[in-house]
């Protein structure tokens, strides 16, 4: 039974490793890395950066892997939730700004003025939509 748990092992942490590899790669490539590390000042510890993100990848894939609970609480579930949402708002604004997404779309609809407002309703919507989801439809 044991040799079985070590494979297991094994295999999700290389499953992990070769997703996280994966993940680290593709945002690389698109430059993602380099916009944030611009906005963030911080251009000397662009190798700590990917690091963590690499580990903390491999990390999620091991606790998905063996559904591993984590007992924090719900001051602790929250601010998870807030370190979550801000990693996922950075990623979504560096790759939209690498892709050059709100600006070919203003050229194609036409739009002239009210960009802000547009990426400022974007986000109450999806905060909104979080809210709606965790809070009344979860119970």
């Amino acid at each position: 039974m044991w040799i079985r748990n070590i494979l297991l092992a094994i295999i999700g942490l290389s499953a992990g490793g070769v997703i996280a590899g994966a993940y680290v790669a593709f945002i690389a490539s698109l430059g993602i890395y380099t916009r944030l590390e611009a906005w963030a000042n911080s251009g000397k510890r662009i190798l700590t950066t990917e690091t963590i993100i690499l580990l903390g990848t491999t990390v999620g894939n091991v606790i998905t892997l063996y559904n591993v609970a984590i007992p924090v609480g719900t001051i602790g579930l929250a601010v998870c939730g807030l370190f979550f949402g801000i990693f996922t708002g950075c990623l979504a604004a560096a790759l939209s700004d690498v892709v050059k997404l709100f600006p070919i779309l203003c050229r194609r609809i036409g739009l002239r003025r009210g960009l802000p407002y547009i990426i400022a309703s974007v986000g109450l919507g999806k905060a909104v939509g979080n809210w709606v989801q965790y809070f009344l439809l979860l119970k």
